[in-house]
This record gives C-alpha cells, sequence and structure tokens, in this order.
C-alpha cells in the first residue's frame, strides 16, 4: 500500500473518530442536560445504545488504525495482526446485537410487532458483515502460514 493511502486512511478514521465522539456529546447532552424534557426509560435506551454502537464504531476504528501501523511496518502478514481482526469481529457482533435490541425497543414503543422483524434484517446484515470479517480473518492466516513457508524455503 502507498504512504498516500495510509495517510488518506488515517485521516479520515481521525474525522470519522472525532465525529462519532461529537455525535456522542451530543447524544448524552440531550438526553441528560435537557431540563426541559423529561426522558423516558424508552428514550434513554435507545440513546444508550446509539452510544454504545457509537463506542463499536470507536474501537473498530482504533483497531484499522492499529493495523494500518502493521501495514506502515511490513508486518501485517503476521500473527500480530490476528488480535486487531478478532477485535473487529467481536465489535461487529456486538453492534449486529444492538441493532436486535434497537428494533425491539422501536417495536415496543410503536406498539408495531412487525417493526421488530424489520428490526431483524439489519441486525443480519451487520452479522453478515462479521462474517465476512472472519472469512477474510482466514484468508489472513493462510497468508500467515505462506509467508512463514516462504520465509523457511529462503
Amino acid at each position: 500500500m502507498t504512504t498516500r493511502i495510509v495517510i488518506l486512511l488515517r485521516v479520515v478514521l481521525a474525522v470519522g473518530f472525532m465525529g462519532c465522539l461529537g455525535i456522542q456529546a451530543l447524544l448524552i447532552a440531550s438526553v441528560f442536560l435537557d431540563p426541559t424534557d423529561s426522558a423516558g426509560a424508552a428514550e434513554t435506551a435507545v440513546v444508550a445504545i446509539l452510544v454504545i454502537g457509537l463506542i463499536c464504531v470507536e474501537v473498530a476504528m482504533v483497531c484499522v488504525w492499529q493495523l494500518l501501523i502493521l501495514v506502515g511496518r511490513g508486518t501485517v502478514f503476521s500473527p500480530a495482526a490476528f488480535r486487531w481482526v478478532d477485535h473487529i469481529i467481536r465489535t461487529i457482533g456486538i453492534a449486529a446485537i444492538l441493532v436486535l435490541i434497537l428494533g425491539y425497543i422501536v417495536g415496543e414503543i410503536d406498539d408495531a410487532p412487525g417493526v421488530i422483524l424489520i428490526g431483524a434484517v439489519p441486525a443480519l446484515l451487520v452479522a453478515g458483515v462479521a462474517m465476512l470479517v472472519y472469512v477474510q480473518r482466514m484468508l489472513l492466516v493462510q497468508a500467515v502460514g505462506f509467508s512463514t513457508e516462504l520465509e523457511a524455503v529462503i
């Protein structure tokens, strides 16, 4: 990967991270610091799920940042990369569960059981992304194995 692309990705990750922090601050302020509006339990739960979801995005961004550091060092095809990819997979799995819970809460608020089923579809899609990243992890395992074999031959 060229240095320009790595720098561009780091800029995108930094801006995204700051954006997530800003949105989290606004969400928390809207619920807990607004004296005129008493937040209900459902609204507080939705905000809490959104904040935790943004934390998941931030964790994934930090993991990608760490993978970019490995790319810069030329050691991305090493066992050290597995830890960061595993964190990304777990984070996406947690996000899928949060989407499912959010669909349930919205379905209960609107008293529409169909919304719960509609909320299950995005949760399955997010879980599908976790499975896709898992497949890519398996490809990384193979690449590390090939790299180790090549080093042994040389």
